[in-house]
């Protein structure tokens, strides 16, 4: 091992311990063997040991230490306080700047146990009120948060969204009449985009794209450049030339499975050397099929009947939305105004129920003092609507968090899961089904409870879940929060066989959050979803689905 993955050891040895409020004199050892051991300019593996314990503030007990590293790659202390922690707690400590005292309140105190899930809480202000955060401490782990998944091979679609929008127009500036387009999985829409694909139509050079620095070259072959932006992302740049674009857009946005069954189906058809992506549907006498549903070969079965999928335009209330009353960041007039300046027809405010004490979740009085200030501001906004609602907790048995006089007197609810999250199949299903059968639940909430690349979601007998919807007139969420996407998309086509509304709802707990309908309506194409289809997609609010 070298010097500096020894000393590396020491310092996640002491920030374990701290984490785990171990030992003082310990940690400070370890801190002090970390910054001295990182310093040596002799190997210590060239060192004998007597000459390894002369190292200023290296006794016997380190020096033990790093012969157990050097001889095995490994250290006894150090396995040990890695298993009594869970990776992903582990994971924080990675952060920069993000230290063991803080990773030990979110995890103690908050119940947080991955990245994802402190990204999420940063998105929804449950660190503001924490000692030691606040806001401003709370936005700079945020941004923290996010360079460190972008670090990561994976991203969630509105990075990788970004990312590529900003790849393309780097391309376009630098090549100029190039033509640029995402391909592969972004262009599909996929929730989680585990690579970042462009494809780069032009007869020049692409020397001038690469700087160095902005967009790094790190390798070449046969067309496809891999490089890497300032910011770590991996970017797979496809390069063809101008009058194949089309052909080679086509063939690199599909997923193998419907490329495979788009060949199989019309053997021998020739599709290259077109530039347009609609001259490769006219050649094989079909309609044009829009990327998001080009995942598999069912949708070739479409043929003539490709459905006309919901846009964000056929949006026209905002449901499930969070204020100042809860845990949002903006008043419940600057929520309302700012979603009517959107050209919005009405607005949901679903507050947290009074068992989601983190959020400062509504007690009885507060529901009722709430609704009145919603009635004072109907009345000022009109004909612009606000809708009296709340996020209700499915409780352990299945119950929501108010009794049925209260309930009564929302215009809808909001039926979500939030805690003791890890259960069975059979204890998930009945715990739902038991909200879904409620008669004051009208839309169920985020149903899986999953955080892509953080957490999976509880399972469900979704045959159950979604019979029961049906019987009793329930919506279920589309949460188009980014890091939720939550029904997954998968499921959309067996909820609209039966009659279930997808309701496509932001989940916003500030004004800027609103603007996620966007990634919900993304996925939403994928289930093949309509305007038809989509519960808040009428200009009027129509209540139970």
């Amino acid at each position: 091992m070298s010097n500096k993955e020894i000393a590396n050891a020491f310092d996640e040895l002491a920030n374990l311990l701290e984490l785990h409020e171990e030992n003082e004199f310990k940690i400070r050892s370890y801190r002090n063997a970390y910054l001295t051991l990182r310093k040596l300019d002799r190997p210590l593996a060239d060192l004998s040991d007597a000459e390894i314990q002369g190292i200023k503030g290296i006794g016997a007990a380190i020096s033990g230490k790093i012969r157990e590293l050097l001889a095995g790659g490994k250290m006894k202390a150090l396995d040990e306080a890695r298993a009594q922690t869970p990776a992903g707690v582990a994971d924080m400590l990675q952060v920069n700047g993000f230290g063991p005292k803080k990773v030990r309140a979110v995890w103690r105190e908050m119940g947080i146990e991955t990245i994802g899930e402190l990204l999420y809480a940063c998105n929804e202000n449950r660190l503001v009120e924490y000692k030691g955060f606040g806001l401003k401490t709370q936005d700079d782990l945020k941004r923290k948060l996010e360079y460190y998944l972008r670090s990561k091979d994976k991203l969630h679609l509105d990075a990788a969204e970004a990312e590529a929008d900003f790849v393309g127009a780097w391309l376009t500036g630098k090549l100029p009449g190039a033509f640029v387009s995402p391909v592969g999985e972004l262009r599909r829409r996929c929730p989680v985009v585990s690579r970042l694909e462009l494809l780069i139509g032009f007869n020049g050079e692409l020397t001038p794209a690469f700087d160095g620095q902005t967009l790094q070259l790190e390798h070449e072959a046969s067309g496809v450049y891999h490089a890497r932006l300032e910011s770590n992302t991996e970017v797979v740049l496809h390069r063809c030339l101008a009058e194949e674009f089309g052909s080679k857009l086509f063939k690199l946005t599909g997923a193998p499975a419907f490329i495979d069954a788009f060949v199989k189906a019309r053997p021998g058809l020739q599709f290259k050397g077109l530039r347009t992506e609609q001259e490769v549907f006219e050649k094989a006498g079909l309609p044009y099929i829009p990327p998001e549903l080009r995942e598999s070969g069912s949708a070739l079965e479409l043929k003539n009947t490709v459905p006309e999928l919901i846009g964000e335009q056929d949006i026209r209330g905002v449901l499930h939305v969070h204020t100042t009353w809860s845990d949002g960041l903006h008043s419940l007039r600057e929520m309302c105004t700012y979603a009517r300046e959107l050209g919005y027809a009405y607005i949901g405010i679903t507050d947290h129920s009074q068992s989601a004490f983190y959020a400062n979740g509504l007690k009885p009085d507060r529901v009722l003092a709430q609704m009145e200030e919603i009635d004072a501001l109907n009345a000022e906004l009109a004909p612009f609507h606000i809708l009296k609602g709340i996020e209700s907790d499915i409780l352990n048995d299945g119950t929501l968090d108010y009794a049925d006089d209260l309930l009564r007197k929302f215009d809808f609810v909001i039926a979500s899961v939030h805690s003791n999250l890890k259960m069975t199949r059979e204890k998930a299903t009945e715990r739902v089904l038991r909200a879904v059968e409620n008669p004051f639940t009208t839309i169920l909430g985020h149903p899986t409870g999953r955080l892509l690349l953080s957490r999976e979601g509880y399972p469900l007998d979704w045959e159950t879940v979604l019979d029961a919807c049906a019987k009793h007139g329930v919506a279920i969420e589309l949460n188009a929060n980014p890091y939720r996407l939550d029904i997954d998309w998968s499921l959309i086509p067996q909820a609209l066989e039966r009659g279930v509304k997808i309701s496509i709802n932001p989940d916003a707990h500030s004004k800027a959050g609103i603007h996620h309908i966007r990634y919900g309506v993304m996925v939403a194409r994928k289930g093949g979803l309509t305007a038809d289809g989509c519960f808040n997609a009428s200009e009027k609010f129509a209540g139970k689905a």
